[in-house]
């Protein structure tokens, strides 16, 4: 009997202790759920956070997981304190990667997109956006979203300082778009090139019209006829500035 009662109570306590420890500790933090996001800018991915150094580098655009987000407490009072995530790449690669530079989803323009101050049609319209640029979707609201590009957009690539219209955190009707992870890489290739190809440094310029030139040639990419439309323009340029000047007239 004696053997009896203490195998009884033995039993009794396993069952409570599994009861215990299957059941979750008040005020337990949550584990964070990995999560898919994309860089919005190229910038470094250290294997600490405080680095001095960058062990690898995004690619704008890129997908990555998101591990979880870390928030160490800043060393300068009364200074806002800056988030980084932990994310791994598709590579297997991981790190910490600047979580301001990160969004939930990344899209390339299919057809000119219109933006907006606001959410509404009637707010004023800041840009039509061409063909071929990468953006970031921010935040929704019904048919509208605030869409993000990271950059400066230049209106139908003319590369003229008084189109350049800074578009970032603005609404649009997100229409005329693709969330494929190959268009989104080749919107990526093709702003690289224009980049390139609109500065006044001649050797980068070279570059940039030698990628655009690949582009076409290869005739893989969705924006052939933005690239052709580029180097179209600045053969149009050229071909001005070489024009002769109106012989003066006179009796």
């Amino acid at each position: 009997m004696k053997n009896l009662r203490l195998k009884t109570m033995t039993l009794v306590f396993a069952a409570t202790l599994a009861g215990y420890c299957g059941k979750k500790k008040e005020n337990e933090a949550p584990k964070a759920q990995a999560k898919i996001a994309y860089a919005v800018y190229g910038t470094g991915l250290y294997d600490q956070i405080g680095a001095s150094k960058a062990s690898e580098y995004l690619n704008r655009g890129e997908m990555v997981t998101v591990l979880e987000i870390v928030t160490p407490p800043s060393v300068k009072e009364d200074a806002k304190s800056k988030s980084w995530a932990k994310i791994e790449r598709t590579t297997g690669k991981q790190g910490f990667f600047d979580a301001s530079h990160l969004e939930s989803k990344a899209f390339v323009v299919i057809r000119p997109l219109d933006v907006f101050s606001i959410n509404q049609a009637s707010g004023k319209k800041l840009a039509t956006v061409p063909a071929g640029q990468v953006g970031f979707i921010v935040e929704e609201k019904a048919d509208w979203a605030k869409i993000r590009f990271g950059s400066n957009i230049n209106e139908g690539w003319g590369f003229a300082k008084e189109n350049s219209k800074w578009v970032d955190q603005k609404w649009a009707q997100v229409e005329g778009v693709s969330y494929d992870a190959a268009a989104i890489g080749q919107g990526v290739e093709l702003e690289t090139a224009l980049r390139k190809y609109a500065t006044s440094d001649a050797a980068k310029k070279a570059a940039g019209k030698k990628e655009l030139e690949a582009i076409v040639k290869e005739g893989k990419s969705q924006f052939i006829e933005v690239a052709q439309k580029a180097l179209a323009a600045e053969n149009e340029t050229k071909s001005e500035e070489t024009k002769p000047a109106d012989a003066p007239g006179g009796n």
